[in-house]
């Protein structure tokens, strides 16, 4: 089941799922090591797709400045992957977005192995290649299609 939560709506089983994945996504499975919890956290809506109590993929989208809208810590679990549920990620990140935020950009730095991906979502690179705590990114942006998708599924 998909969700759609503000910090203060997740629950501690929630939040302690979130962390905990994404920790051993991006600082064990990747072997990245940096601060994970951030403030961007408490202000971030907190999309996430759940089976029996278990986090299986999971992305926080916000707000960068008044032009433009953003999304990151996009992870799915090593034994959810290869099933589409990345793309049904992306997916839900785009109508969380064109409902949620009235930014018309979005702008997202991409891990290059995921670029792929974002461009079938509208998304074009810029930029050239940089390192986020050892880990290739490209800078990406696309247009928020504001208000043409619908909210179902939502929490």
């Amino acid at each position: 089941m998909w969700h759609i939560k503000t910090f203060d709506e997740l629950s501690n089983r929630e939040i302690w799922a979130m962390y905990r994945t994404r920790i051993e996504v991006f600082v064990v499975d990747q072997h990245s090591e940096y601060q994970d919890v951030d403030e961007r956290d408490l202000t971030a809506l907190h999309v996430f797709y759940e089976v029996d109590g278990e986090l299986l993929a999971y992305a926080r989208v916000f707000t960068k400045n008044q032009e433009t809208v953003t999304f990151g810590r996009v992870l799915t679990v090593r034994k959810a992957r290869g099933q589409g549920l990345g793309k049904a990620l992306v997916q839900k990140l785009m109508d969380v977005m064109a409902t949620h935020f009235d930014q018309d950009k979005i702008e997202i730095e991409a891990q290059e192995h995921a670029i792929g991906l974002y461009e079938r979502f509208g998304f074009g690179v810029y930029g050239d290649t940089f390192l986020d705590v050892g880990v290739p990114h490209k800078m990406m942006v696309a247009k928020n299609q504001k208000n043409t998708a619908g909210s179902e599924g939502a929490n």
